[in-house]
């Protein structure tokens, strides 16, 4: 029986780095055997069926086809509710401040990656869920947090894939329908 589940990719299509067509990316998909594949939005969300899902086979093929190297983190549907159930309840509900989840690639744990970060200021909160740190801060004290000034330029930065509150709600969503 296959499950749904979801591919999120780091880095594609991201200031002009690391085009990948949605079209070819959900044909890569098909071709390696998964079905009912779709894509949302360009930054590299691929929602397919599959009973047997290999994340390096993944990681390896898109890195090949697509000349760049493919980080992703695959999560069931099930895997996805779980993480998303982790969330404080205000996380995504409060239009005063920002919010992004931040989703661990290769075998990182929240906790490691949070320890390993510089300091956040004080307006900034996070909560961790098994494969995810949610984030959020003010919006009008945004530019001046951690997550703002320093995440992009720090080692950590390559060990996440970010999904803003709207992308990770519609891909449960999304989830939910297939």
């Amino acid at each position: 029986m296959t499950r749904p589940h979801l591919a999120l990719l780091r880095g594609i299509n991201v200031g002009g780095n690391n085009p990948v067509p949605m079209a070819e990316l959900r044909d890569a998909f098909g071709d390696m055997g998964f079905t009912d594949v779709a894509t949302y939005i360009q930054s590299g969300n691929v929602l397919f069926r599959g009973a047997r899902v290999d994340e390096n086979a993944i990681q390896a093929r898109l890195s090949e086809q697509f000349s760049y190297h493919g980080r992703v983190v695959v999560l069931s549907g099930a895997a996805y509710r779980k993480n998303l159930a982790a969330a404080p309840p205000a996380w995504g509900h409060d239009d005063t401040r920002k919010h992004n989840a931040l989703f661990t690639l290769a075998g990182m744990k929240p906790k490691e990656v949070l320890s390993r970060l510089p300091p956040l200021s004080e307006f900034e909160e996070v909560a961790t869920g098994p494969g995810v740190i949610f984030w959020s801060a003010p919006k009008d004290k945004y530019t001046k947090t951690m997550f703002a000034r320093k995440l992009v330029g720090h080692p950590m930065y390559k060990e996440l894939t970010i999904r803003n509150q709207n992308t990770t709600f519609k891909l449960a969503k999304l989830l939910d329908e297939m």
